[in-house]
């Protein structure tokens, strides 16, 4: 399994419901506004292609592998322990 972080903009529709309703049933974490955290037994291009299903054409999706070396400030509450529990791979 593979942590990514998961990033979008969504360029007509403002409804973002269907796409937030998707990566919580893989068991995603947000992080920020538009970033998410999945631990996904894909890769980058599978899991983006997948998520796609969910937005518009014109959306940007944006899915990048998590490794060990990361940091971060202020990350919403549980993040912490979505990492501990979800460890990068690499």
């Amino acid at each position: 399994m593979t942590d990514f972080l998961v990033s979008y903009d969504l360029i007509k529709r403002k409804d973002y419901q269907t796409l937030w309703d998707e990566l919580e049933r893989l068991g995603a974490h947000r992080t920020l506004e538009s970033l998410w955290l999945v631990n996904v037994d894909n890769t980058a291009k599978e899991l983006v292609d997948h998520l796609a299903s969910f937005v518009d054409d014109d959306d940007k999706l944006w899915a990048l592998e998590l490794t060990n070396s990361h940091y971060y400030r202020n990350a919403r509450g549980g993040t912490n322990d979505w990492i501990k529990n979800n460890p990068p791979s690499r």
